[in-house]
């Protein structure tokens, strides 16, 4: 066994799955991110959680609309999960550059993802603070599964690009 740095042994952590983090503005604009930082925590009540960078502007959405949604991915959304997932929000308009497929939700304003395997629609119950990061803890208001979709898993980087796969 070795030490390593931090960013090293969380990498050493993949497969792992991610999901879209999505939240609206105040003018009611969908944005998000992917984040691999996330579980669910209860059934009863039913909360799920996620884990974002104090500086990201998902975090600053999430925190004006106490709402939002996880999505999580299948292979079809793969240019999709890229493509969030290295561009800010702040500075791109993330649904309107991919064309991503969304649908209303039954009880938020935030979008929920058509193709994605699975959605949570969430409001903010909580926050915890976690040094550089802030976990939202979300009660689940409805979920939604594509039951012939399976889920994305980011296996590892190989020459700096990442590798995903299905289970």
């Amino acid at each position: 066994m070795n030490e390593v740095t931090i960013d090293d042994a969380f990498e050493a952590l993949k497969p792992e799955n991610c999901v879209f983090v999505i939240s609206i503005d105040e003018q009611g604009r969908p944005s998000g991110m992917i984040n691999a930082w996330h579980l669910k925590c209860s059934r009863e009540p039913a909360l799920f959680a996620v884990c974002l960078s104090k500086n990201g502007y998902t975090h600053k959405l999430i925190q004006q609309s106490k709402e939002f949604v996880v999505a999580v991915p299948n292979k079809e959304l793969e240019k999709e999960v890229l493509f969030f997932g290295t561009t800010h929000g702040n500075e791109v308009a993330k649904f309107k550059e991919t064309g991503i497929e969304t649908e209303p939700a039954k009880f938020i304003k935030s979008p929920l993802i058509k193709k994605a395997t699975i959605n949570f629609e969430c409001v903010l119950e909580k926050e915890v603070d976690a040094g550089d990061h802030i976990i939202f803890i979300g009660k689940i208001l409805n979920q939604y599964v594509n039951s012939e979709k399976k889920v994305l898993l980011n296996i590892r980087k190989v020459d700096g690009k990442r590798v995903f796969q299905e289970f």
